[in-house]
C-alpha cells in the first residue's frame, strides 16, 4: 500500500482530521472523508497535509507525492512527532521486501 494512503487511513482510524494544501489552496480542511482527502492529494503532483486530533491539536505535517515514486517513498517529508513515529512503526511492517 502506498504510504500516503496508509497514513490517511491511520489518521482517520484515530479520529484525526486531515487538511490538504495543493500549493495554491486548502482543497479540504479538517476532513474525515478518505475519498475527499485522497482525491485532493491525487489532483496534484505534490501536496502538504496537516493532521489534527479531534481536539484540533496539530499531530503532524507531511509532504506527499502520489505519483512516480515507490509505495514507501510517497511520504516525502514529515515532522517528527510521537504521532508520526507511531504511524511509521505501523507502516514499516506492511512494506513488501519482494
Amino acid at each position: 500500500m502506498k504510504a500516503y494512503k496508509h497514513l490517511v487511513k491511520f489518521s482517520l482510524n484515530r479520529s484525526c482530521t486531515v487538511s490538504v494544501w495543493d500549493g495554491e489552496e486548502w482543497q479540504v480542511k479538517r476532513s474525515c472523508s478518505f475519498k475527499a482527502i485522497i482525491a485532493a492529494i491525487e489532483s496534484v503532483e505534490e501536496a502538504e497535509l496537516i493532521i489534527r486530533d479531534n481536539q484540533g491539536e496539530k499531530m503532524g505535517w507531511v509532504r506527499v507525492s502520489a505519483f512516480g515514486l515507490g509505495d514507501a517513498e510517497t511520504v516525502v517529508d514529515n515532522t517528527i512527532t510521537e504521532f508520526m513515529n507511531s504511524w511509521d512503526a505501523a507502516y514499516k511492517p506492511t512494506i513488501s521486501l519482494a
